[in-house]
């Protein structure tokens, strides 16, 4: 199975949130969500096998923030291979051969030069390590997300070319602006973010995240995205946006609201469609549905 063959049949559903559910399972406000896959496998597999159950076709390891910069803030830069390889051996015993399992790698929380420290080359050399690592335990291919510069998002892409990935997605994070237009914190415009990845050799380019970004945002992303390549697009929406109570965000949209919002994305012509922030696995079992109801539709 790849996901090639998943994408002619149909529409792809993935999986949703890990970070929110990390909480929901006990994850403390401040605590290395990442480590978890070390310390507390057993609760990361079981937040893959909800999904699984809700029918997610694809799911994403629990590696977004395990690079060495992130890892260090917690005294973890000695264990980047570990929590890598772990987090892709704990999602593939989850799939069982019955999903596609997706290695995560999202930014490495600071700025390239010249506004910050770190060299292009040393990002994409820290993102091979990564990336092998997570192929290593077993990842069918890459997934990067919620990048908002294109000098890291196309370090990523490289890197896990680099690393031996046959299937690289490559998605960013974009902001509804008060005038309308949809950028990334780093103001690149959806077309701009397709035509760089598809550039550098990306299978799929996606969005995920992103602030004040409705379902309705997502399907003028995925128009433009279109518009610029022919890759297939992957989308995954926050549940709404987000409210603070007691120190954490809290997401309101109702799993029937946010499934009949993406099926608005899905007809603008979204490949694949899962959860971000927020969304649980009621979240994904009303997407499947959802979709699966739309392409039968669509079929008649």
């Amino acid at each position: 199975m790849n996901l090639s063959e998943l994408i002619a049949k149909g529409t792809v559903v993935g999986d949703g949130a890990m970070g929110t559910e990390l909480q929901r399972a006990g994850l403390e406000i401040g605590e290395c969500g990442e480590r978890w896959v070390l310390e507390h496998p057993d609760r990361i597999e079981a937040i893959h096998t909800s999904y699984l159950a809700s029918g997610s076709q694809v799911i994403i390891t629990n590696s977004f923030g395990a690079n060495r910069w992130v890892l260090g803030r917690y005294g973890l830069a000695d264990r980047v291979e570990e929590v890598n390889r772990e987090a892709a051996v704990v999602a593939r015993r989850a799939a069982g051969g019955r999903a596609l399992v997706l290695g995560d790698i999202g930014p490495f929380g600071g700025f390239l030069r010249p506004l910050g420290e770190v060299d292009a080359s040393d990002l994409e050399a820290e993102f091979v390590r990564q990336a092998a690592a997570l192929l290593e335990g077993g990842a069918d291919g890459i997934v990067i997300e919620t990048m908002s510069a294109l000098e890291e998002v196309v370090a990523a892409v490289r890197a896990a070319r680099r690393a031996g990935a046959r299937l690289v997605a490559a998605s960013l994070a974009f902001d509804r602006l008060p005038n309308g237009n949809v950028r990334t914190m780093m103001g690149v415009s959806p077309e701009q973010a397709a035509s760089a990845v598809a550039a550098e050799g990306a299978d799929i380019v996606g969005a995920n995240c992103g602030t004040r970004m409705s379902t309705a945002d997502f399907a003028v992303v995925v128009k433009a995205f279109r518009s610029t390549t022919r890759l297939p697009v992957m989308i995954q929406a926050n549940a709404g946006s987000p409210e603070l109570e007691e120190g954490r965000a809290v997401y309101r949209l109702s799993p029937g609201a946010f499934a009949e919002g993406m099926v608005e994305v899905v007809a603008a012509g979204a490949a694949l469609v899962g959860g971000c922030c927020g969304t649980t696995p009621a979240h994904i079992g009303a997407l499947a549905a959802a979709v699966q109801a739309f392409d039968r539709n669509e079929r008649v």
